[in-house]
């Protein structure tokens, strides 16, 4: 394997390494600055939470989203990174986001005690065809433009409206998760010092997680294997035993058939 191998950040293993890990909590912190207009001392006591989404009812749908932080005020931010364009992508945007909201409280606790949840969701893909800019950022406001809450926020990123010229300082990172080759990396790096640690990160990473990528597909492949076995097996089993049914079955024929014989015989 050559050691100028770089894994792409678009990677789902390799997004939650980079900004999902709290070893890195620099990268997520110096990330989430560039884009989010809260308090400085927000970001004083960053912390990286579990992911799972609770369930109300046992028959309940639940979640996992890709990362979840808390703030020093307890506001939840969530970021979530989507390559593959998904039918009802939106409705599946908004259930995250609200679901983030209501599993706040526990039975009986007061209402008072709900935090903001930010949502930004990354894509890879274009979402919002009615939109222009690669940012778009949503509240829940009238048509006057009054805030009814400043509980949910979204902020949906699309990477291929990004402009090749850079626009301010988000776009340095956007174009961080885009890259491909060594050569890209080595630019962004050289011209934007806060990319030198995420950069070093995914040359890093790509060398070890590749590594065990491939022992988890290899690992998997004799899995399947072997369950490809058992299947045979089972389908071998399930063969000879739909045969002796099928003889017992016709077994049962050529009594029933003898015994209409003798019934008839005794008749006369």
């Amino acid at each position: 394997m050559k050691n100028d191998t770089f894994v792409s950040p678009l990677e789902d293993f390799a997004f939650k390494q980079i900004f999902g890990e709290q070893q890195n909590i620099d990268i997520t912190r110096a990330f989430l600055k560039t884009l989010l207009d809260v308090p400085a001392d927000e970001y004083d006591k960053l912390t990286i939470v579990n992911p799972n989404l609770g369930k109300m009812f046992r028959q309940g749908k639940s979640g996992i989203v890709d990362i979840r932080l808390t703030t020093k005020s307890k506001k939840i931010i969530h970021i979530e990174l989507q390559v593959e364009k998904r039918t009802n992508m939106k409705n599946r945007i908004m259930y995250y986001l609200t679901k983030q909201i209501s599993d706040q409280l526990k039975w009986g606790d007061d209402f008072k005690k709900l935090h903001q949840v930010i949502s930004i969701v990354i894509c890879n893909h274009v979402l919002l065809d009615e939109e222009e800019s690669y940012i778009n950022d949503y509240e829940l406001r009238n048509k006057n433009n009054n805030s009814f809450t400043d509980l949910q926020k979204l902020i949906i990123l699309e990477l291929p409206k990004l402009p090749e010229a850079e626009d301010g300082a988000l776009w340095p990172w956007l174009r961080f998760l885009m890259c491909k080759k060594k050569e890209e990396y080595e630019m962004l790096k050289k011209k934007y010092p806060e990319l030198e640690k995420p950069v070093k990160y995914a040359h890093k990473m790509s060398l070890l997680e590749r590594w065990r990528d491939e022992r988890f597909h290899r690992n998997l492949a004799k899995i399947d294997e072997e369950c490809l076995y058992e299947q045979i097996r089972l389908d071998a089993r399930e063969a000879e035993s739909k045969k002796w049914q099928a003889v017992v079955a016709d077994m049962k024929t050529e009594i029933e058939s003898l015994r209409s014989q003798l019934a008839e015989l005794s008749k006369k």
